[in-house]
């Protein structure tokens, strides 16, 4: 009788290759036509790819098959204690096997490339892999592991039979005699891998087929160890979505009268689009149909929605897991774990949020940072990537980034259209220059204007040449006679205090110094309020609606940005726009560069007629930004050039570390900010564990935290005033407590 071997202490080693192999063939299958395209692209037959992806999933746990990980699993499985450090990594004794699995297919002229591809990839599929070898520092002082030499027969013999499946020859493998974290040191260690880069000329080629072949392998062993079906792609069909569609207008008590002709446009439109229509006019849908539609043409893959804030990420998740369905929508930001802190913290949750994270679910919400940051190697990058190499992507609110971020974004988007990615980006304001810049970056672009709603008038503005504390009367006024009011000011500290002078009508105060605990429960209740003071937080994506609206003057895109959370369904015929000089804080903000861009905006609104049309608005903008030329800013022409730098340093397919290059962020942020404890929530906050502490976390100025911090452990408290109605206020430096921002 066959001793059995163990993978998890719930999984014996075969059901969990035999489960990984289903998983394997759900995701090939998946992946038929980004496999063949990137075979194209690179020289390599489908087939070939297929062999070696296969070669990394039925070898990457061979290594448990040891002495100390058997003794682990068992003593697991008996719930008594283990000292995990008389463990050995399994993943560098797989690679031995690998590598050498690699080096026969070579011999037989059916190798990918010179470089071992399979072995990395295996290395790599649990722990970050690079040139110090970090994650195996424990392994470098331990002397080679014994081998349960029949759980590694019965594992080779299992590959074989897998192999024969598939109509594959499998290589002839033997017990390696090196201990294996040496055969990696001389790989990785000693520069044997940069030469072998170096013959193959071509990183682009490396790096994408390495980060397919481990997104490949991660797809399989966590649905493999989860035993569940890989859902690749979306079931829902566009006449479906249109469906759904009407009956969210029915649950919100709207007239729907069939899609807009901006929408049908959209939906119908195949390859990529730039789509510029004023907030209101259904984009969000429109979005979605030509997305489904899309996918369809492709053959399927993945929808991708990408948004610049947390807050409007949420938002649009909701709507589409109404859309979509439960489960079948992934979420991912800094912060995307506490939209489910209700959840119990079972293993299949855990899975779901590390499932989020790398964009495997049929449709992924996200910061548009997620997708940046894989070009750093950064976190599980190669999923993300890999998805994304496979997919249509949605990037929402695209006027919105500086040059850094928008640098950044046109490098990815060169550099998945490559692979057959298809995109949409749009926005209510698109300048002229944004629209020319996506234009040359987009391989055969539609541009797609609602030339309806663009011709319509939706609220009045009115300017006054006085700062908005004078018009105090005025909203007291509004808010008195029964108008849905919102006040709109360019810093937190300015908000704070236009709520206490009028905190008699009981407004809400709503900013970015909120924990995230009170900051969600403010967002339920946002729309329900008769007046709303808030900062640049309302801008983007949330779907309220006001009569009036105050605010600061700000540059005109913003100001449009306001103004779409005011008469939002065109249904009231008295809304206004009341726009106020800008003060000296807020050219902090918006005019660190001293180019005169609120002057402009305040003086070109001033001359500009009361009703204002959409396309009034998008020429305001277009003469308030006349002259720029983005591709000139230095930090979009650095920015264009920091994902080649990095992965050079990278060799394309190393973990990045994180404390090498203070350029691999997808933000560049004049004044650092950084998440902290309120002191006043500290006995809240030890007693959770540390997955739920940051629902009191607040991002505080670097420089304000290292006067005021006290440090437990790894927790980071700071002193200062704080209220769940008011939110974050300095103490003491009263005399710039006015910059918050």
């Amino acid at each position: 009788m066959n001793t059995i071997f163990w993978a998890k202490p719930d999984q014996t080693y075969e059901a969990h290759i035999e489960a990984a192999y289903k998983a394997w063939k759900e995701t090939v299958i998946a992946n038929k036509n980004l496999i063949q395209r990137l075979g194209k692209e690179f020289g390599f037959s489908e087939q070939r790819f297929l062999k070696s992806s296969l070669l990394t999933v039925v070898l990457h746990d061979i290594g448990k098959n040891i002495e100390p990980f058997q003794k682990m699993m068992n003593a697991k499985r008996k719930d008594k204690r283990f000292d995990i450090r008389t463990n050995y990594r399994h993943e560098l004794i797989s690679f031995s096997f690998t590598i050498r699995g690699g080096l026969d297919f070579k011999k037989h002229g059916e190798s990918l490339f010179v470089s071992p591809l399979e072995s990395l990839a295996v290395l790599g599929h649990h722990k970050k892999i690079n040139v110090d070898l970090q994650s195996f520092s424990r392994e470098s002082t331990s002397d080679k592991p014994i081998f349960c030499e029949e759980g590694i027969h019965q594992a080779l013999s299992l590959a074989e039979k897998i192999f024969e499946r598939e109509g594959f020859l499998f290589p002839k493998l033997s017990i390696p005699k090196d201990n294996p974290y040496d055969e990696v040191r001389r790989l990785i260690c000693e520069d044997a891998l940069s030469k072998i880069f170096e013959q193959e000329n071509n990183p682009q080629a490396i790096r994408t087929t390495y980060l397919l072949l481990k997104a490949i392998l991660h797809y399989a062993d966590w649905h493999g160890s989860a035993g569940i079906d890989v859902n690749y792609s979306l079931k829902t069909h566009a006449d479906d979505l249109f469906k759904e569609i009407e009956k969210r207008c029915m649950e919100k008590k709207l007239t729907f009268k069939g899609l807009r002709p901006f929408q049908e446009e959209c939906a119908h439109t195949l390859g990529n689009i730039i789509a510029v229509a004023p907030t209101g006019s259904g984009k969000t849908e429109a979005s979605l149909l030509w997305a489904l539609n899309n996918l369809q043409n492709m053959g399927g893959g993945k929808l991708i929605y990408l948004l610049p804030t947390m807050v409007t990420a949420n938002s649009i998740f909701t709507r589409l897991e109404d859309y979509f369905g439960k489960g079948n929508v992934g979420l991912t930001h800094s912060t995307a774990s506490f939209m489910f802190q209700d959840e119990e913290d079972n293993h299949e949750n855990i899975r779901n949020v590390l499932f989020d994270k790398s964009f495997i679910k049929p449709a992924t919400v996200a910061t548009v940072d997620q997708l940046l940051s894989s070009g750093f190697n950064n976190g599980k990058w190669a999923l993300i990537e890999a998805n994304a190499a496979n997919s249509v992507i949605i990037i929402d609110e695209i006027h919105s980034y500086d040059p850094w971020t928008l640098g950044l974004i046109i490098e990815s988007i060169k550099h998945f259209t490559k692979f057959g990615t298809r995109f949409m980006v749009m926005s209510a304001t698109l300048p002229e220059y944004l629209i020319n810049l996506f234009s040359k970056t987009l391989p055969n672009v539609i541009i797609i204007r609602d030339e309806t709603l663009l011709k319509e008038c939706r609220n009045r503005y009115q300017i006054f040449d006085k700062i908005i504390e004078e018009a105090i009367p005025e909203i007291e006024k509004s808010v008195n006679i029964g108008k849905k009011t919102l006040v709109v000011v360019n810093n937190v500290a300015k908000c704070q205090e236009l709520y206490k002078i009028l905190e008699h009508l009981n407004p809400m105060c709503y900013h970015s110094k909120f924990i995230l605990k009170d900051r969600t429960e403010k967002e339920i209740e946002i729309d329900n309020k008769r007046l709303l003071i808030a900062t640049q937080v309302v801008e983007v994506s949330l779907d309220i609606d006001f009569d009036v609206m105050f605010t600061e003057c700000a540059p005109p895109d913003a100001i449009v940005q306001r103004a779409g959370r005011v008469n939002r369904r065109r249904e009231k015929t008295d809304s206004c726009i009341s726009i106020y000089r800008a003060s000296d804080i807020s050219k902090r903000i918006y005019d660190s560069d001293n180019n005169g861009i609120l002057t402009r905006s305040f003086d070109i609104f001033k001359k500009s007629s009361e009703k204002l049309t959409e396309n009034d608005l998008i020429k305001i903008v277009e003469d308030v930004y006349a002259g720029i030329e983005i591709e000139r800013s230095p930090n979009f022409i650095d920015s264009s050039e920091q994902y080649s730098k990095t992965q050079k340093r990278l060799m394309g397919i190393f973990d990045n570390p994180n404390r090498e290059d203070k350029n691999d962020v997808t933000r560049k942020i004049e004044y650092l900010q950084i998440p902290v404890i309120p002191s006043s929530f500290r006995d809240e906050a030890l007693s959770l564990p540390p997955s739920q502490r940051r629902l009191y976390e607040v991002k505080m100025p670097y420089w304000y935290v290292i006067k005021h911090k006290e440090q437990n452990e790894d927790i980071t408290f700071c002193e200062m005033k704080y209220d769940s109605v008011v939110g974050a206020q300095f103490v003491g430096d009263t005399e710039i407590s006015s910059l918050i921002i």
